[in-house]
C-alpha cells in the first residue's frame, strides 16, 4: 500500500512519518503499528533513502506482502515448534521414564523455546531489511531543505 505522509525527524536512516489514517487504514495489515491513541493519525517509522527532512511531504510504500509473509513464518515457526516438541516427548517419554502426557507437556515447553531465540534472530535481520516501510518520492519539499 502506497500513502502520503510528512515528515516529522530523522535518526540515521529512519524517518517517523505522520500519515492521516482513512478508510484504507483499516485494511492495512500494518495499521496496527501505525494508528495513534485517537486513529485519525498514525505514526510510522521508515526508511529513508531519499534523504527527506522533517516538513517533507513524501510518498511511503508499507510492504504488506511482507508482513503477512513474516506473520506466516512467525506462527508457522511456533506452531511446528511446539507440535514437533510435543510429539518427540510423547515418543521418548518410555526410555525417560515418564508419563506421556507429562513428557508431551515438557517437550511442548522445549520445542517452542528451542524455536523463540531463532526467530527473534530472523526477525531482527528481516525487520531491517524487508518489513520497514520506506520512502518512494519527496512530493513536496519542507522549510528545513536551506
Amino acid at each position: 500500500m502506497k500513502d502520503n505522509g510528512i515528515v516529522i525527524s530523522v535518526h540515521g536512516d529512519l524517518a517517523q512519518i505522520k500519515v492521516d489514517c482513512s478508510d484504507a487504514c483499516s485494511d492495512c495489515s500494518a495499521s496496527s503499528l501505525c494508528k495513534g491513541p485517537n486513529f485519525s493519525e498514525g505514526h510510522v517509522d521508515a526508511k529513508n533513502p531519499r534523504n527527506a527532512h522533517p516538513g517533507d511531504e513524501v510518498l511511503i510504500e508499507i510492504p504488506e506482502t511482507h508482513y503477512n509473509r513474516a506473520l506466516i513464518v512467525l506462527f508457522g515457526t511456533l506452531l511446528l515448534g511446539s507440535v514437533g516438541g510435543a510429539i518427540a516427548g510423547i515418543v521418548l517419554a518410555p526410555s525417560l521414564s515418564l508419563h506421556p502426557s507429562q513428557a508431551g507437556f515438557i517437550g511442548f515447553v522445549l520445542g517452542l523455546g528451542a524455536t523463540i531465540p531463532g526467530l527473534i534472530r530472523y526477525f531482527r535481520k528481516v525487520n531491517h531489511t524487508t518489513l520497514y516501510p520506506v520512502i518512494l518520492d519527496i512530493t513536496k519539499k519542507g522549510g528545513c531543505h536551506g
